[in-house]
């Protein structure tokens, strides 16, 4: 009887048995768990309390740093506008230096610049009204997508990144040259303009409207000298005769000696075998007065040797949020 006992204990009992071989059956699931716990418990007993204010960390991986506060205050429109002049300083420096220009074209580009040191100047004046410090250099993302773009198209470059050509040297650097110093102050005058109702003060949006009302002037004269013939844009002269819809107004097309290459030459041999210039399909037209009211648009800029008959065309944007210099910068780069 002893033994019969002893033999069902064992059957039933499994103290003494590794864990490994208990069936994992519903009461050796339970069994093995409460000895987990168990287990748990007394060696979190047997432990110290330790608290640790910096835990361990692996590498030196600095945190991520926050971008300062950019608000736009009159100061900051201020030093915007003072940035683009530079900028727009430099362009007219690169046409002097690559565009081949006339020694009247010379003269008219310096005035042009003269004009945009004397406004730096009273822009620097209003900046400290504003309570913010003056901005002494060019824009840095104008100089990067604008200023630098351009000087490429007239000087050539070999391809970057994922072009899939070379970037061709201007066919005719004068045209281009001065297309760009037309291009800068019709900027300056749309970049002026559009600010106008972001500034808190009224004697602020008569200051800025002053040099936006030059760069317009100086615009204007540049269309002049380009050609003397485009005063008014054809299109004004459509839109005033608003009293007389059905009359038709012929569009004007400008072409210059290069580009009209169906025109004969002085012998009367056509191009007498010369190898005739790259002809542009549509050239660019500038007007002394472009439109009704001031351009607050992007100005499209065509410019460069002509590839299939059109130049490269680029938009040229007024200065918003991602190109305002803010008061937390405090140095040229």
């Amino acid at each position: 009887m002893n033994q019969h006992r002893s033999t069902q204990n064992s059957s039933n009992d499994h103290d003494g048995q590794p864990l490994g071989d208990i069936a994992m059956s519903r009461r050796g699931m339970l069994r093995a768990g409460g000895i987990t716990i168990g287990l748990a418990a007394l060696l979190a007993a047997c432990v110290d309390e330790v608290s640790e204010s910096s835990p361990a960390r692996v590498g030196e991986a600095p945190g991520p740093e926050s971008l300062p506060a950019g608000t736009v205050t009159d100061g900051v429109l201020f030093r915007t506008l003072a940035s683009l002049h530079y900028s727009i300083i430099s362009a007219h420096e690169a046409a002097k230096e690559l565009g081949e220009l006339t020694d009247d074209q010379t003269a008219v580009v310096d005035a042009f610049i003269a004009g945009h040191r004397k406004a730096i100047a009273t822009i620097d004046a209003s900046t400290i009204e504003a309570g913010s410090a003056v901005w002494t250099c060019d824009n840095p993302r104008f100089d990067r997508v604008v200023v630098a773009l351009l000087r490429d198209r007239i000087t050539g470059r070999p391809k970057q990144g994922n072009e899939e050509a070379d970037v061709p040297e201007s066919d005719n650097r004068n045209r281009d040259a001065t297309a760009m110093v037309y291009a800068m102050e019709s900027v300056g005058a749309s970049s002026h303009q559009s600010l106008v109702p972001q500034f808190s003060k009224p004697e602020y949006r008569a200051a800025t409207m002053i040099q936006a009302d030059a760069c317009g002037r100086r615009a204007a004269a540049l269309a002049l000298v380009i050609n003397p013939d485009n005063r008014i844009n054809t299109t004004l002269t459509a839109n005033a005769t608003v009293s007389e819809p059905s009359v038709t107004v012929a569009v004007e097309t400008t072409t210059t000696a290069a580009q009209n290459i169906a025109q004969p030459s002085e012998d009367g041999a056509g191009t007498g075998g010369a190898e005739a210039a790259p002809t542009i399909a549509a050239p660019q037209i500038y007007y002394a007065v472009p439109s009704q009211f001031g351009i607050l648009s992007a100005f499209q800029l065509a410019i460069g040797a002509p590839s299939s008959g059109n130049q490269f065309t680029l938009n040229i944007e007024t200065p918003s949020i991602n190109s305002f210099v803010y008061d937390y910068e405090d140095s040229c780069v």
